[in-house]
């Protein structure tokens, strides 16, 4: 609840208050009513005084939730420690700026039709945090793999104590949100399919331009698909309606430019439909489909400050989600492959010389087969690295151990994937310890040296 709300509940609790106090001075010692007879004044009085805490219950709750509320979106997080489930807030916008080896970036916001926050507002500076997930396509992702341009949504916090990394904004400061560190940012694919909620189609208008010298003039025998087009999609959600996003009708603009993936490849417009179900008229042609169900993947269009969207990618059927989905995996895959997973220190328990069991809980947002290779008796290695995941001279600074227990968290917060490793290490370094960050990997997984703008110096 934002504060001036808060003060209308204060001001009109108090008015009734008030009222209710004045009407107990004015001594109303008797009432006759012919049902009922004369009512003693210990009972005005009464009734007056329980309506006066029932009113004071009424505002502790309000305050109560209306606090609790407040204080879920304005968590503070800490860089080693999982934040409590349903905090942060939610954000949307278009990646315009980014940084993937120190994992940040900037948004440019969804519009809210103020014109002058359009013009003049900074771009919206954010910093993952260790924990924080990335998701492209359904699948995990890392800032890399997000081209620019890329519609994002995304559950931000407040800094943490102490954390001025990212300046302030050099526009407007009303304009920018303080919350700037994000534990999750997923594209639209991702971001709808998460929460079960599709697109269906319900009409598609393409306006075709045949004034271009390049184009043949559109006739029956003409060639579309040559032709420059631009349109509307007009689309309704199914399924579990999101809470955040878009979440209504919708038109969103799309052109030759937009790709139409069906099955195991791209297709055109003029493809998405029969032809004899298209009608046509002053050179717009029209279709009504009103059983396809889609994922988009919106980006800027012109008229962003007013919310309106680009359509940069639409996948038409089940084959084509999965086969993106499918790629996106083998791409993370392949990169955390040579870097190794990301995890936090819980626990250390030194056994001299050196030695000890080092305990620590994997980061969540990865394939599960990354994880199945995790097993007790398995062969590891252990490095240092930073809260932006980069690590030092990898293939020379990391300690071999063997996994000698596992537990698995029921349940586990956000950012967390619920698995404990319990790793004998015989040489500790000092990077292994509590709340630190590290990377862990397989001994048999690739051996590399990492290119060195992603090493720390």
């Amino acid at each position: 609840m934002e504060l001036p709300l808060k003060s209308m509940v204060f001001k009109a609790l108090g008015a009734i208050s008030r009222v209710l106090k004045c009407s107990l001075d004015c001594r109303l010692f008797y009432a006759q009513t012919p049902e009922r007879g004369v009512v003693h004044p210990f009972q005005i009085s009464t009734a007056i005084s329980f309506c006066q805490h029932f009113l004071s219950l009424v505002l502790l709750f309000t305050l109560a939730t209306s606090f609790s509320a407040e204080n879920k979106q304005d968590y503070i997080p800490k860089l080693n420690e999982f934040p409590p489930p349903n905090t942060g807030t939610y954000i949307a916008g278009e990646l315009v700026t980014v940084d993937p080896i120190n994992r940040r970036g900037g948004l440019r916001l969804d519009g809210d039709f103020n014109d002058d926050r359009y013009d003049k507002a900074s771009v919206h500076q954010f910093a993952m945090l260790p924990y924080g997930m990335i998701w492209y396509h359904g699948a995990p992702a890392e800032l890399r793999d997000i081209p620019i341009g890329t519609h994002l949504h995304g559950r931000f916090y407040l800094p943490p104590e102490g954390d001025k990394t990212i300046s302030p904004p050099k526009g407007p400061p009303q304009y920018v949100p303080k919350h700037n560190h994000v534990i999750l940012l997923e594209d639209d694919f991702s971001f709808y399919q998460r929460s079960g909620q599709a697109w269906k189609i319900l009409s598609v208008e393409l306006r075709y331009d045949s004034s271009s010298k390049h184009f043949p003039v559109l006739n029956q025998n003409g060639d579309w698909q040559k032709t420059p087009v631009e349109g509307k999609l007009k689309v309704v959600p199914i399924g579990q309606v999101v809470n955040d996003g878009l979440k209504n009708e919708q038109t969103f603009e799309v052109d030759r430019f937009t790709r139409i993936w069906e099955g195991n490849g791209v297709i055109e417009w003029e493809d998405i439909a029969p032809e004899n179900t298209w009608t046509m008229k002053d050179n717009v042609r029209s279709v009504v489909l009103e059983a396809q169900v889609v994922q988009v993947g919106l980006t800027w269009a012109p008229e962003w400050k007013n919310q309106r969207f680009h359509v940069a990618d639409i996948w038409f059927d089940e084959e084509s989600r999965k086969l993106a989905t499918k790629h996106q995996i083998r791409v993370h895959h392949r990169y955390q492959l040579h870097r190794g997973l990301a995890a936090v220190v819980e626990q250390v328990k030194h056994q001299g010389r050196g030695k000890g069991i080092v305990t620590i809980t994997l980061f969540s947002g990865m394939d599960n087969t990354l994880y199945d290779d995790f097993q007790a008796g398995s062969l590891v290695t252990l490095c240092a690295a930073e809260e932006t995941l980069r690590t030092y001279w990898r293939d020379h600074d990391n300690k071999e151990g063997s996994i000698v227990g596992i537990k698995k968290i029921e349940s586990p917060p956000p950012g967390s994937s619920g698995i404990q490793l319990h790793i004998q290490i015989d040489e500790l370094l000092e990077g292994f310890r509590r709340g630190r960050i590290v990377r862990v990997d397989r001994t048999h997984w690739p051996r590399v040296k990492l290119p060195p703008e992603e090493r720390v110096r």
